[in-house]
């Protein structure tokens, strides 16, 4: 992570519009220095088994077709750790489920949970997250959970 944002962000969500104005969103507010989108959580999974960088965060939505956000989480956390050690999610949704909202912190990779549309104080909660922690993220300790 560079001192003034997150180096690269994914962000899964099945809705084009979505995905096009969240990107530009975190753009305009320099909170990644890339961002890679997609647009089918299996196509995600897909990249991360392959990638040569993987991000530090990945901004998920939960509701999606053929595989919804926390089908994703399961898959995702079957990967090898040293893929899911590198990444955080934060649930990016338009649920105002408390339901969703539990399970989701259920996850030990989740750090957050953002109600759509996202706003200029969600990126700079989860930039800050990652400016507390120390240079390697992992799965050991308290996370924030933040809203």
């Amino acid at each position: 992570m560079s001192a003034t944002g997150i180096g690269l962000a994914v962000l899964i969500d099945d809705n084009d519009i979505d995905l096009f104005v969240q990107k530009r969103f975190i753009e305009i507010n320099n909170f990644a220095r890339q961002v890679i989108t997609f647009r089918s959580p299996v196509d995600a999974l897909a990249y991360f088994e392959k990638a040569d960088e993987l991000p530090e965060v990945i901004l998920l939505d939960l509701n999606m077709p053929v595989m919804d956000g926390f089908e994703f989480l399961d898959k995702y956390l079957q990967l090898p750790e040293k893929i899911t050690s590198c990444s955080k999610v934060v649930v990016l949704t338009s649920s105002s489920s408390i339901t969703d909202r539990e399970k989701a912190q259920t996850y030990p990779c989740v750090i957050g949970f953002v109600s759509k549309p996202m706003e200029v104080k969600n990126l700079n909660d989860i930039r800050d997250y990652f400016l507390s922690q120390p240079q390697k993220v992992t799965h050991s300790g308290v996370e924030k959970k933040y809203d």
